[in-house]
C-alpha cells in the first residue's frame, strides 16, 4: 500500500506542474494581445446613457477596467484611475465594467461611497457578456485600447499610459 501512495505522490509531483504549465499556456494563448482588435460593445452607464467602444474611441484612448466590488486591488486603484482620468481629460476615457452581475443600485452605491470619478458601466447581464468577449479571468483586468480600437495593453496592473498619451 505504501508503494502505491509513493507512486501516486510521485505522479502528482511530476504531472501537476506539467498540467499547470500546459493549462496556463492555453489560457495565455486565448487572451487578447496587443494589436488585436478590441471587441465592440454597448453598455448603459450610471448616468443613464449608453456607451459603445466605437463612440469612446472616437474621442481618444479607452481604458477598460473590469472589476468587482469585493476586489481589494480594484478598490486600491480608484485614486489612480481618478487621477489618470483628470490628467488626461479629453484624451482618455476610463470605463469600469462590473463583470459579476451586480445590480445597478449596488454599483451606484459603490461608486458614490468610494468617490469614483470615471465612467461606470453597470448593465448587469450585458457586462458579463462583455467580460466574456474580453476573456476576463480575474479582477482587475485592465485593457488599454487606442483610438483605432486596437488593444495596446491587456493585464492586471495599471499601465503607464504616458507612453501612449503625450
Amino acid at each position: 500500500m505504501r508503494a502505491i501512495n509513493k507512486i501516486q505522490h510521485f505522479t502528482k509531483l511530476i504531472f501537476l506542474p506539467i498540467f499547470m504549465a500546459t493549462y496556463m499556456s492555453a489560457v495565455n494563448a486565448a487572451l487578447p494581445k496587443p494589436g488585436d482588435t478590441a471587441p465592440e460593445f454597448k453598455l448603459k452607464a450610471l448616468d443613464g446613457n449608453y456607451y459603445t467602444l466605437s463612440g469612446m474611441a472616437k474621442k481618444g484612448h479607452v481604458m477598460l477596467v473590469f472589476w468587482e466590488p469585493n476586489c481589494v486591488y480594484c478598490y486600491s486603484h480608484i485614486s489612480d484611475f481618478n487621477a489618470l482620468q483628470k490628467k488626461y481629460k479629453g484624451k482618455l476615457t476610463i470605463a469600469a465594467i462590473n463583470f459579476l452581475g451586480e445590480y445597478e443600485v449596488e454599483v451606484r452605491e459603490y461608486a458614490e461611497s468610494n468617490n469614483v470619478k470615471y465612467l461606470m458601466l453597470a448593465e448587469r447581464l450585458n457586462g458579463i457578456d462583455v467580460a466574456e468577449a474580453y476573456k476576463v479571468i480575474g479582477s482587475p483586468t485592465i485593457v488599454m485600447i487606442g483610438p483605432n480600437k486596437k488593444i495596446l495593453y491587456y493585464g492586471f496592473k495599471v499601465p503607464d499610459v504616458g507612453k501612449w498619451l503625450k
